[in-house]
This record gives C-alpha cells, structure tokens and sequence, in this order.
C-alpha cells in the first residue's frame, strides 16, 4: 500500500513539473490526415506543436531593423532563432526578416512571415514584447489553394500574384460567400505589407473561417508556395 501510495506521488509531482514546463502556443489536431497549413504567433521562449514535431522560438540573434519614425540608410533585418524538433531528432536554424526566409525539414515548411514590433528609439523592449509569426505547411497543403488579393482593385490590376481573386478589404465581409470556400478549408489572404491581410484574416475568423493564412506580399507567396 504505502508503495502505491508512493508511485502516485511521484506521478502527481512529474505531471506538476510538466504543466510548469515552457509555454506551448497552439497544438496541432495529431490525429487528422489533413495536410497542416496553419499560421502561430509566437515569442521567446515558445513552443508550438504539431502532429508529432515542435518548435520552439529560441532567441532574437540579432535585431538591426530601422526604428519607427527614424529615417535610416538601409531598412537592417532580425535574424531569429529557433529549434525543430521530433520524436526521433532536434535541429536549429535561423530565419531572417530581410528575405522572407522559410526553413524546410523533410517537407515540412516553416516561414517567417512578420516580426513586430519594430524596435523604438529609446524605448528598449524585452524579447518577450516582440512576436513571430509563422506558417508551417506540409507538402502539398498549399497545392490549388484559394488565394484571395485584398488591396484595391488598382493596386490588383498593376500587379498582382498568379491565379489570386480581388476582393478589396473593405469588402471582404459581404463577398466571401462568393467563393464558396468551406469554414475549415485553409485559404490565403495578401496585400502589400500584411497590414489589410491581417484585418481580412481577423473579420473572417470572427465569421467562422478556421483556416485563413496572411501571406504578406507577393513576395512572400513566392517564398511559401514555391
């Protein structure tokens, strides 16, 4: 008896310590055959999971971006680090702000999207105040997906990526259902900065939408369809 009662402490304070353990953003569904295209937001110190990989955002390297409100003669870049991590395997690696940069690990995709806020100056941030946002996607996830252009219908005919839709903004809410694009079926939003693609993903998900991706720029789609 006192044996059994001894083993059930020990289980007690192990799952204790495991709940004390670093954070974990977001979990995967591990249990879905459904390929993995999904967006985190992370900071130092966090840990994503997935299916049966983690993430973990390591450290800030090195933070050389122009300030907000200061005029510089480059615009500089973050380089972040990060560890990927299996049942079977643990690996490091960098992105970098500057080049839109997405590691890849046996066709898992990891691309670093944004990084805010910019540094301030004379306004020292503690690394816990920045954050990551990131896009893992499998193979094969972002095959045929939705692509959705939402910068007015000028900036979209200048110039706009291969096979996207426009649907401005401002007019995202009243004619999504144009598309008819499931609530759980991921789909991409974009514009020039990822400033309108972030308040398109936000009005969608308050509509229900699950699977909404902001793919920055053009640029960036390049980076993460390719």
């Amino acid at each position: 008896m006192k044996a059994f009662r001894l083993v059930c402490l020990l289980s007690i304070t192990y799952f204790i310590a495991s709940c004390a353990s670093t954070p974990t953003v977001e979990s995967g569904d591990s249990t879905t055959d459904k390929l993995l295209a999904k967006e985190y937001l992370v900071s130092v110190g966090d840990k994503v999971s997935f299916k049966d990989s983690t993430i973990e955002f390591l450290d800030i390297v090195n933070d050389s971006r122009c300030p907000k409100g200061v005029q510089c003669v480059a615009e500089g870049d973050a380089t972040l680090s990060f560890i990927y991590s299996t049942p079977s395997s643990a690996e490091s690696f960098n992105l970098n702000t500057s080049d839109s940069s997405i590691g890849d690990f046996n066709g898992m995709k990891i691309g670093l999207m944004s990084f805010d806020p910019l540094p301030s100056e004379g306004n020292i941030l503690s690394p816990k105040e920045f954050k990551a946002r990131l896009v893992v996607t499998e193979e094969g996830a972002l095959d045929d997906v939705t692509i959705i252009d939402v910068r007015t219908d000028g900036e979209y005919n200048n110039s706009h990526y291969s096979g996207a839709v426009n649907i401005p903004v401002d007019e995202i809410g009243s004619r999504i259902s144009q598309l008819n694009l499931a609530n759980e079926q991921t789909f991409v939003v974009y514009c020039r900065s990822g400033n309108r693609a972030a308040k398109a993903k936000d009005e969608l998900e308050a509509m229900g939408y699950t699977s909404v991706i902001n793919g920055v720029n053009e640029d960036s789609l390049d980076k993460l369809l390719d």
